[in-house]
């Protein structure tokens, strides 16, 4: 079961307004950058973020149907704002939480498990446009 929707309107509209105006955000912390699919507006969230390989693995601790997940999906794009970067991502889809389980750190897998989290959102890194 993920984490109760109470918790995550309090999160939206309390804990991520201080969250995004903290200047320093360090790994896993990060904030996703994305285009409403409706709207069109811009939209930053502050996530967790843990690198693989090609990219990055967010857990939905909220389900799948968040709302910034559905925006990067729509697109197909957006940026994250990671370890002072600000990494184009891509190849954004849906994957469960047991493919991905590794990437975890165990303090993390233990939160995880806890509240039963079985979606995850993976990204590829864009990559870099080589200059000649």
């Amino acid at each position: 079961m993920p984490i109760p929707k109470a918790i995550a309107v309090f999160n939206k509209y309390v804990t991520n307004k201080f969250v995004l105006n903290s200047r320093k955000h360090t790994p896993p912390m990060a904030v996703v950058n994305h285009v409403g699919r409706k709207s069109g507006k811009k939209y930053r969230t502050p996530i967790m973020a843990f690198e693989y390989e090609q990219g990055f693995v967010f857990a939905l601790t909220y389900g799948k149907d968040v709302d910034w997940a559905k925006n990067l999906i729509a697109a197909d794009k957006g940026t994250l704002e990671y370890s002072g970067e600000e990494i184009k991502i891509q190849n954004i889809r849906h994957i469960s939480y047991d493919e991905v389980e590794a990437v975890f750190p165990d303090r993390i897998k233990n939160f995880l498990n806890f509240f039963s989290v079985d979606h995850c959102l993976i990204v590829d890194k864009e990559p870099p446009v080589l200059v000649d």
